[in-house]
């Protein structure tokens, strides 16, 4: 079966993630379920259907988290499921799950730009900023 998985390239920051298709699971131990097929009638124009169509691509995604509180995450778009959402976080080197059915906004940026700054972190309550271990 084929998985797509990430590699970094050695070029530039800016051009640091592509999609290649290996017969074998990745060498990183994550693993997902097959990618499933949303390109159908009943699914078409879905929320599943227009990321699982830009798999690959670099986004930052919004979700809503409970009545008011928004958060981002960003990355490749790694795999999309029937209910989750799986981004590879290229700086941090990690994978991204979420709830696909929280996503409001999703932003697309051209080959080779990314936002500029990260929006994978997280305050520790203590004002400070930290960022996902390796």
């Amino acid at each position: 079966m084929n998985r797509n998985y990430y590699e970094k390239s050695n070029s530039t920051k800016d051009v640091s993630s592509k999609v290649c298709q290996q017969e074998m699971p990745p060498q990183n131990g994550f693993t997902t379920p097959p990618q499933q097929d949303f390109n159908t009638d009943a699914l078409r124009g879905t929320m599943q259907n227009y990321l699982a169509d830009n798999i690959g691509e670099y986004v930052v995604i919004e979700f809503l988290i409970g009545t008011s509180q928004i958060v981002r995450k960003q990355g490749v778009l790694y795999s999309v499921g029937t209910g989750a959402v799986t981004l590879y976080d290229d700086e941090y080197d990690n994978f991204i799950t979420c709830d696909v059915f929280s996503v409001k906004f999703v932003y697309f940026y051209r080959p080779g730009q990314r936002p500029g700054r990260n929006y994978n972190t997280f305050s520790n309550g203590n004002n400070m900023i930290n960022h996902y271990i390796r």
